[in-house]
């Protein structure tokens, strides 16, 4: 059962938002670690200006400096919009639509948490179609909140393990 304590409520949202923010910068550091090992990954037809080019004493640093511009501009909050920005991740086919769509909600609860204080509004009814009621406050039980918890550790495992060998990753172990 969700907690009835005001304190435990809070504590509990915290650590959610917390812990689905750390997913989402999690896919944006692999991203960065696979420009790295792999700077033809950058390639695009993007424009640059030849001050960010001159500002760099090297192609090393250019690539630093033009994988970071790329990380900064991503799309957060979003697997589905973060996926298909990124040819990257796309091409690891990892995740597939059943997940993509369980992680979208875990994320919409995040934006429910951090933004609206847990109180349910029209935008996180579109993705708990029928199971939730307009302006209620959201509750998650500690079972509910340690399945998705696990779930994106699952995740990260899958995707971590095929981006490793896709790219050449160095491994952790």
């Amino acid at each position: 059962m969700p907690t009835n304590s005001q304190e435990g409520k809070i504590l509990s949202r915290i650590l959610f938002s917390s812990y689905v923010d750390s997913f989402e910068a999690y896919l944006s550091d692999l991203l960065y670690e696979i420009f790295l090992a792999n700077p033809e990954t950058l390639k695009s037809q993007q424009k640059v200006t030849i001050e960010e080019v001159l500002n760099c004493t090297d192609m090393q640093e250019f690539v630093e400096f033009w994988s970071k511009q790329k990380i900064s501009k991503l799309q957060k909050g979003s697997v589905k919009g973060f996926i298909k920005e990124n040819k990257q991740i796309k091409d690891l086919n990892i995740i597939n639509e059943t997940e993509e769509i369980e992680i979208e909600k875990t994320l919409q609860i995040r934006h429910l948490y951090a933004h609206r204080n847990g109180i349910v509004d029209e935008k996180f009814l579109q993705y708990f179609t029928g199971e939730f009621i307009l302006n209620s406050e959201h509750q998650i039980s500690i079972k509910e909140f340690c399945d998705k918890l696990v779930y994106l550790i699952e995740i990260i495992e899958k995707i971590d393990n095929s981006a490793k060998e896709k790219y050449n990753l160095a491994s952790d172990n």
